[in-house]
C-alpha cells in the first residue's frame, strides 16, 4: 500500500528539520573549533590592556564592539577599526581577543573590534551595513572612550580585510582614514562559486595549508547565496574602477595561501590607480598568519612588523 500522503509530507517536513538541526549543530561547532584553536594559538600582550563593550545605538543593527586600549595610556589614542576574518561566518570576539589585545599595545592604539553579523544567517550585505555604522560610530563616538578619530586608520584580515576595502573606497572622498592595512585579503569571490577560473595559488595550496579552496566555496556560498552578488564591487572589489585616490595602504600576503596570487593582482591594480600601496609577502607563511603568533617565530615576527607599520602611520611617520 502506498505511503499515505499526509505521513508522506510529514515525513519530508521532519527530514528537513533534521537536516536543518544538523546543520546548525555542524555550524556551531566550526564556530567553536575555530575560538578555541585561535586562542591557543594567539600570543597574549606583554602588557595589561582593558577592554570596554559598546554596543550600536538604535537602528544600528544588533551589533557589538569590544574596545580595547593599553592600560597605562595617557591621552587621546589613534584609533584602528579591526574587521576579523573568518571567511564571514567564523569569528566573534572572543576568538580574537588576545590578538586584539596585543594589537591595542603595540600599535598604541584604541582598537574597536566589530563583532559584525555573521552569515549564513545574515548573508551578504549585512557585514558591510554593520563595518560601515561603526565607522559612524568612531567618527561621533570614539573620542569619548580616549580616542582621537582624526588618528584613524583601518585593519582587517581575510574577510575582514574584503570589508576593510569596501570601507575605504565607500569614504575615500572624506579622507576619513590615515592608513588601512590589509591582511591577506578576498578580493575575488567568483572562483569560489564557479564564475571564473582558479588562480595559480587556488590550484597549489588548494588542500594541505591551513585555508583550504573547498572551505573558500563554503563561505562564499555562505555569504553569497545568489552567485550574482559576487559581481558587487562590495564583494570582489577587484571588478571596482573607482580605485583611485584612496589612503595609504598596507597589504601583506602570505606565500602559501589561496589569496595569494588574487591579492597580489589587486594591488597592482592599487598601484596602477596612482595609490601609495606598500606590498609585502611573508615567505614560508600561510593564510591567518596573525593568529600563529603562539606557534610560529616566523609568525610572530611578522605580527609585529605589521604593527609596526600601522603605528609608524599613525603617528605620522612616512609609510615608506
Amino acid at each position: 500500500m502506498a505511503l499515505d500522503p499526509d505521513i508522506r509530507a510529514m515525513l519530508d517536513r521532519l527530514a528537513l528539520e533534521q537536516a536543518a538541526q544538523q546543520s546548525e549543530a555542524a555550524l556551531e561547532s566550526s564556530r567553536s573549533s575555530y575560538r578555541d584553536q585561535y586562542r591557543e594559538m594567539s600570543r597574549s600582550s606583554d602588557r595589561p590592556v582593558t577592554e570596554d563593550i559598546v554596543r550600536l545605538g538604535p537602528g544600528k543593527g544588533d551589533v557589538s564592539l569590544h574596545l580595547y586600549k593599553p592600560a597605562d595610556a595617557a591621552g587621546p589614542l589613534p584609533v584602528i577599526l579591526y574587521l576579523h576574518g573568518g571567511g564571514f561566518v567564523l569569528g566573534d570576539a572572543e576568538t580574537y581577543a588576545l590578538q586584539s589585545a596585543r594589537i591595542a599595545s603595540e600599535c598604541g592604539a584604541l582598537v574597536v573590534f566589530v563583532e559584525y553579523r555573521l552569515s549564513p544567517e545574515h548573508p551578504f550585505p549585512a557585514a558591510v551595513e554593520d563595518a560601515l555604522a561603526t565607522v559612524d560610530w568612531v567618527l561621533t563616538e570614539a573620542a569619548d572612550h580616549g580616542g582621537d578619530p582624526m588618528r584613524f586608520a583601518l585593519m582587517g584580515d581575510s574577510a575582514g580585510a574584503n570589508l576593510s576595502i569596501a570601507l575605504m573606497r565607500h569614504y575615500r572622498k572624506q579622507r576619513f582614514f590615515r592608513a588601512v592595512c590589509l591582511l591577506y585579503p578576498l578580493v575575488d569571490a567568483r572562483p569560489y562559486l564557479g564564475l571564473a577560473s582558479p588562480s595559480a595559488s587556488d590550484r597549489e595550496f588548494a588542500t594541505g595549508y591551513y585555508l583550504e579552496f573547498a572551505e573558500t566555496e563554503y563561505f562564499a556560498k555562505a555569504y553569497l547565496p545568489d552567485p550574482e552578488m559576487a559581481s558587487d564591487v562590495r564583494a570582489s572589489p577587484v571588478l571596482a574602477t573607482d580605485i583611485d585616490g584612496l589612503p595609504p595602504i598596507l597589504f601583506y600576503a602570505a606565500e602559501n595561501d589561496v589569496l595569494r596570487d588574487q591579492g597580489a593582482a589587486f594591488a597592482e591594480q592599487l598601484k596602477a590607480a596612482g595609490n601609495d600601496v606598500r606590498y609585502r609577502c611573508f615567505e614560508g607563511l600561510i593564510h591567518n598568519f596573525m593568529q600563529h603568533a603562539g606557534i610560529s617565530k616566523a609568525s610572530d615576527a611578522a605580527f609585529l612588523k605589521v604593527c609596526a607599520a600601522v603605528r609608524a602611520t599613525l603617528e605620522g611617520q612616512n609609510l615608506r
